[in-house]
């Protein structure tokens, strides 16, 4: 069956060729009410589908939206992914997603690809830094696609272009760790050397932070990647750190990962090993995933406002272009948020002993 072309609308509605193209492409120069909707009833009734490319002329944009992620099987990047899409496709725009495993020339590679599609915006989620040289080579590419009319939002660091969205790190895993002394936990293990990702950083360093002030020095401290895989790094050596303890504690050891897909990984790992959660070791993480509410038990961790953070990167890339006199407000700038603390069954102390 041949594809139902524009003509044939403007045929049923009685209107010319190029009326119908303006009320469905989407220009800026639409006809009266009465005329639109005949036009819109006809194309429904013929099944007509708008030609992207005649929309993207149309209106001056194509309505695509560049989502770039480092990993699509962690639950913190898929919420946001899904965040995203869910209100950009409110708008009637689509979201190109992709992901890139924190590897430089893949990054590099699918922002080249996204704005080879004519993006109107990308959005880039998570932090990384690849060295100095490579995020030069970044923000160069980055700083063209906003000269010629692009948007660029960021969540989780600044990107030197556009806007960016950054959570509170250190001062929300300061707070976690605060909250969990005042609970009773004394005995800390930590994930340090997560290189080139400064949220981690950010986070661990926080933690460590509030229990200086507090006068605990962490346990032990675990080099792990800041992945599920790396809740399983990180178990096995919990393991081999309480085999070789020399008698059983009173309080459990209570382990921060600085994201919840790390936790997660965990806490599976530690009950397959048959490590009781929260008697021996309590496990607290980082993001506010809705894994985390469903594990069990439930995870203690720091809820970032994940919808509200989408929420603001789509009003971001979907507000009309600045004027000549609020072009300043297309300048770089960044909007902060703090996270909440969620003590859940994970740390729980009662019943240790």
């Amino acid at each position: 069956m041949p594809a139902v072309r524009l003509s044939d609308v403007a045929k049923d509605a009685g209107v010319s060729l190029a009326t119908a193209s303006r009320v469905l492409n989407g220009s800026s120069r639409v006809p009266g009410k009465a005329v639109a909707e005949k036009v819109k009833i006809s194309a429904a009734k013929l099944g007509y589908v708008p030609n992207a490319q005649a929309q993207a002329l149309a209106r001056s944009r194509s309505g695509l939206i560049g989502l770039v992620v480092h990993d699509i099987a962690d639950p913190y990047f898929a919420t946001i992914a899904r965040e995203i899409q869910q209100q950009v496709f409110a708008s009637q725009s689509q979201v190109l997603l992709t992901q890139t495993d924190r590897e430089i020339d893949t990054e590099v590679g699918a922002l080249r690809s996204l704005i080879a599609q004519q993006v109107d915006a990308l959005v880039l989620v998570g932090s990384h830094r690849y060295g100095n040289d490579s995020d030069a080579a970044l923000r160069t590419l980055l700083e063209g696609f906003a000269r010629h009319g692009g948007r660029v939002v960021g969540m989780g660091q600044s990107l030197g272009v556009g806007r960016t969205i950054v959570p509170d790190n250190a001062a929300a895993a300061h707070e976690l760790a605060t909250a969990l002394i005042v609970e009773g936990h004394r005995r800390f293990a930590v994930v340090q050397g997560i290189a080139g990702i400064p949220s981690a950083a950010d986070r661990t360093g926080g933690f460590i932070a509030a229990l200086t002030e507090a006068g605990i020095e962490p346990e032990l401290s675990v080099e792990a990647d800041l992945t599920r895989a790396g809740g399983y790094q990180l178990a096995a050596r919990i393991q081999e750190h309480l085999a070789d303890l020399p008698a059983a504690e009173d309080l459990p050891l209570c382990v921060f990962a600085p994201a919840d897909v790390m936790a997660l990984g965990a806490l599976g790992e530690l009950r397959r090993h048959g490590i009781e959660v929260p008697t021996q070791v309590a496990v607290a993480g980082f993001g506010g995933v809705p894994d985390a509410a469903d594990a069990n038990p439930p995870l203690t961790t720091i809820a970032l406002p994940l919808h509200d953070m989408a929420r603001q990167a789509v009003e971001w890339v979907l507000e009309p272009p600045a004027t000549d006199e609020d072009a300043a407000e297309d300048a770089p700038s960044e909007v902060h948020v703090r996270g909440e603390v969620l003590l859940r069954g994970t740390t729980a102390l009662t019943g240790a002993g």
